[in-house]
């Protein structure tokens, strides 16, 4: 169905135009935009700050080109993986010259935990005819012991007078790991302070191919609904060097500890729906679904939904609320019991990996002045709920006495604006 040549021009903007009529609706010039996300965990876990900016050249003819530039900055307090114990335990830090000591009963955190990255990207679209566009990425960030650089390039077309579109994008990433002290044999010992790690290699990588299609259909005059589907498939040194697991007896204390050990290999799938409704001529409402899952065992369900009231000429608030659940990898382990580290090849007790639900709750605020320039401010809330798996039934009583998935807390400010012609 055609979009209603009367409907309100907000209507538009607020649903979102097809990829091609886009680029060739767009106002010839530049537009810049910027924002900085304020990112804080509670009890001085981990901070970051990262502003990012970015650029948009627009073309008589079609074309666009848009250069991002993002920079991060975490510090602050970051769970190695090992489980909590009765007395203070001492872990050495990565480059082994150096170690941190954790308060009996508390959550064992890396307080060396500090992290800096410089992210760029760049994307080319071009109109092929009037029904297609072809946009070519290419991206790269550097980290102290990270560099990852990649390119992609998607197709899309449009139909149905251009009410319907379809497109299809591949990306391809290389990353190269050089951890501190060399990436860790999977399951080896932790070195006490000054001694030498069993290190696989100074420096390892990865590559990560992801292949995406996605369709997008107008419903209705005020409403649409986009369907994606992609696959990633990720190949080479996937484990974190330096996350731990704790080794225990059957009282739930540590007799060492040992650094985890990933697959090689990651295939996920995920199928993505978003709709989209224009309200009472003024609001837009936005709910969309995510489904994921992978060949770890990880299988996630992630419900997100907004609604921007639109209670002035220049101002809007939008509330946000977004459910997340996952289930733990195939491999996660709370702890690892007396000599299991060397009867299995892989372990991890990353929480990231792990079984919990999350919710976040936020409110956005946003402006457009007597000039045309708009900005927005948003403040969110983030509650992570770990659900108990992976503990070693030999030490199950032992470790009851802990918390072994501690609430996490976070609070994230968002602030940002657009400028150009």
């Amino acid at each position: 169905m055609q979009l209603n040549p009367s409907l309100n021009a907000a209507a538009l903007a607020l649903l979102g135009l097809s990829q091609a009529s886009a680029a060739a609706d767009a106002v010839p010039g530049w537009t810049f935009e910027g924002a900085t996300l304020i990112y804080s965990e509670a009890d001085g876990r981990v901070q970051a700050a990262e502003p990012r900016f970015r650029a948009t050249r627009n073309w008589d003819s079609g074309r666009s080109l848009s250069m991002g530039l993002t920079l991060d900055a975490l510090t602050g307090a970051s769970p190695n993986g090992a489980a909590p114990a009765s007395t203070p335990q001492t872990f050495t830090t990565p480059s082994g010259n150096g170690s941190y000591t954790i308060a009996a009963g508390e959550t064992p955190l890396d307080d060396t935990f500090r992290d800096t990255r410089v992210a760029l990207d760049a994307s080319l679209s071009t109109p092929l005819g009037r029904r297609n566009t072809l946009t070519t990425t290419l991206f790269a960030s550097n980290e102290y012991d990270y560099l990852s650089i990649g390119a992609g390039a998607t197709i899309a077309r449009d139909f149905n007078l251009r009410n319907t579109t379809v497109s299809f994008g591949v990306n391809v990433e290389q990353d190269r790991i050089e951890p501190v002290g060399g990436a860790p044999q999977p399951l080896s010992r932790m070195p006490a302070e000054g001694e030498p790690r069993a290190s696989r290699e100074a420096s390892v990588s990865k590559t990560v191919i992801d292949v995406l299609a996605s369709f997008t259909q107008v419903l209705s005059p005020v409403s649409l609904v986009t369907l994606t589907a992609s696959l990633s498939k990720s190949d080479g040194y996937l484990s974190d060097p330096y996350k731990l697991l704790s080794v225990v007896g059957a009282d739930g204390e540590p007799l060492r500890y040992v650094y985890e050990g990933r697959p090689d290999t990651r295939l996920k799938q995920a199928l993505y729906g978003e709709y989209k409704r224009f309200v009472y001529d003024r609001d837009a409402w936005t709910i969309s679904l995510r489904l994921m899952s992978d060949d770890w065992g990880v299988f996630s369900q992630t419900v997100d939904t907004t609604y921007r009231w639109n209670f002035g000429a220049r101002d809007h608030l939008e509330p946000h609320l977004r459910y997340y659940r996952q289930s733990e990898a195939d491999f996660y382990r709370a702890a690892l019991f007396d000599g299991e580290e060397n009867q299995i090849g892989e372990a991890s007790a990353d929480p990231r990996l792990g079984a919990f639900d999350a919710i976040t709750v936020g409110l956005k605020y946003g402006h457009t002045t007597r000039g045309g320039l708009p900005w927005w401010v948003r403040l969110e809330g983030y509650t992570q709920l770990g659900r108990s798996a992976g503990v070693p039934a030999e030490a199950a009583d032992g470790l009851a006495k802990f918390d072994l998935e501690p609430e996490l807390t976070a609070v994230l400010f968002t602030t940002g604006f657009r400028f150009g012609r």
